[in-house]
């Protein structure tokens, strides 16, 4: 034993310098370790999304979609092959006027192109993304509303949900109607469109922007001169241009700062080694669909119904209504509150339909999610005849309106007065509660950086005592020697 400690203090006498740099190496490691974590802690909102590379030249190509033969939706007058273009030049022409990117279209003329030429143009040229340019139509012609359709892998998926967040809010401030986000899988697993599955397979972010319905009398307005289908490529250009940081001078734009809008800041602080659950495909039919009586106006030819539904894995975006029971509906109608964005959507409303005269209706509603399943309500019947006071009275038939059907009570409760919003993505919060929670997540950046700022102080100092400390037990060391 004492053998040993006198080994064991002549060791550490003969060694005392080396273990003196051990030391000073471990607490320089913990130093760091501490200034990683901060770094690590701090959030995304000073910059732009995470596919945003900082202070890079960044390549974007415009793909007008169809051309030549391939003419896309032709209806009311439009061919989308000549849509595309207009607005894809629009959009070339004013993305070009931001600094930072180089942008290039796959066709400026109405040239016919595969889908593997178009994503193979955008490897040659080492595109960073690629945005697919259409218009859409659909079957029955009754669909309405803007959408972005983004890949099935991470994280060429959350590269495109944030794009998709950047633009469709603009749009919606137009007057649109918005649709989402989505991805769409064929029968093989993969991604349905093959734009996006030709350019992810040669690693190239990719989404296909659906401008409005060029088949729907909501929405053609919105696209039915060359100025309106270029007003799309402008902005177009400045979603773009938000979702990468890109500034212009010319224009006097700045978006070096990253967005302002916190639910931005959440969607571009998303991991992108995952896929967010919102994009992809709701197979299930909305769970709860119900409709029951509130009030009737017999001789006005209204019935105000009160509709409660509910889907629990994506928002309801539609509804349309059937006085016969099922058999025919109406067209399509926005679900009251709906954000396909946020998941939030009105689980409970009220609504007034007119009713034909003479008709005694059979009342059904029908709810779609945001992937078209549908789930119909109960049918509600016990209505009268609706008819209006200067009908003809057939003899035999009553002589006053209340006799067909009960009276409408003007005092009854409103059900509609404590009407829920929810979400699926997660609940709806006040205003001032948002402002609240933005002056506190700025309050945690100031905390953050200030500690960054000493832990840099501390390890600064820390290495210049070493240092010191080191050359004077060099010359300590020495002469013992």
């Amino acid at each position: 034993m004492r053998s040993f400690s006198r080994i064991q203090n002549r060791f550490q006498s003969e060694t005392g310098f080396s273990n003196f740099f051990l030391n000073q190496f471990i607490r320089i490691l913990a130093a760091l370790i501490l200034l990683a974590g901060l770094l690590a802690a701090l959030p995304l909102s000073a910059a732009a999304s995470g596919f945003r590379q900082s202070g890079s030249e960044i390549v974007v190509v415009i793909d007008p979609g169809h051309g030549g033969d391939n003419e896309g939706t032709k209806e009311n007058g439009f061919c989308e092959k000549e849509m595309t273009l207009v607005t894809a030049l629009a959009l070339y022409e004013r993305l070009s006027l931001y600094e930072g990117v180089t942008v290039y279209l796959t066709r400026a003329d109405d040239t016919k192109l595969s889908l593997a030429q178009r994503a193979a143009f955008a490897k040659a040229v080492e595109a960073d993304f690629l945005f697919s340019i259409h218009y859409n139509a659909s079957e029955n012609h009754e669909l309405f509303g803007s959408e972005v359709w983004v890949p099935l892998e991470a994280p060429y998926n959350v590269y495109g949900y944030q794009f998709g967040c950047t633009l469709l809010p603009a749009l919606r401030e137009k007057g649109l109607f918005i649709r989402g986000v989505k991805a769409r899988r064929n029968d093989k697993g993969t991604d349905y469109y093959g734009i996006i599955r030709e350019s992810v397979a040669l690693d190239i972010p990719a989404v296909i922007i659906e401008h409005c319905h060029v088949d729907e009398v909501r929405d053609y307005p919105y696209c039915d001169s060359p100025e309106k289908q270029q007003e799309f490529g402008y902005e177009d250009a400045d979603a773009i241009a938000r979702f990468l940081g890109l500034s212009s001078d010319s224009l006097g734009i700045d978006n070096s700062g990253g967005p302002e809008d916190p639910f931005l800041q959440e969607v571009y602080a998303l991991d992108t080694g995952k896929v967010v659950a919102s994009t992809l495909i709701d197979t299930t039919a909305p769970e709860i669909c119900g409709v029951e009586h509130v009030s009737e106006d017999y001789e006005g030819l209204r019935a105000t119904v009160q509709v409660t539904a509910a889907d629990y894995d994506s928002p309801l975006m539609y509804y349309d209504y059937s006085l016969d029971g099922g058999t025919t509906y109406s067209p399509r109608q926005p679900w009251p509150g709906c954000d396909t964005l946020t998941g939030e959507y009105q689980d409970v409303f009220q609504v007034t339909l007119e009713i034909p005269e003479g008709v005694i209706p059979s009342i059904r509603i029908r709810a779609y999610n945001q992937y078209e399943a549908t789930t119909e309500s109960n049918i509600l019947e016990g209505y009268g005849v609706f008819r209006r006071p200067q009908a003809i009275v057939s003899p035999g038939e009553p002589e006053s309106a209340e006799a067909w059907g009960p009276a409408v009570n003007p005092d009854s409760p409103d059900p509609s007065a404590s009407t829920e919003v929810h979400g699926w993505l997660g609940a709806h919060e006040e205003t001032g509660q948002e402002e609240e929670d933005d002056q506190s997540l700025r309050m945690q950046d100031f905390l953050l950086v200030s500690l960054l700022a000493a832990a840099v102080l501390v390890a600064l100092t820390l290495i210049i005592q070493i240092l010191q400390s080191a050359g004077r037990r060099r010359k300590r060391y020495k002469r013992k020697r």
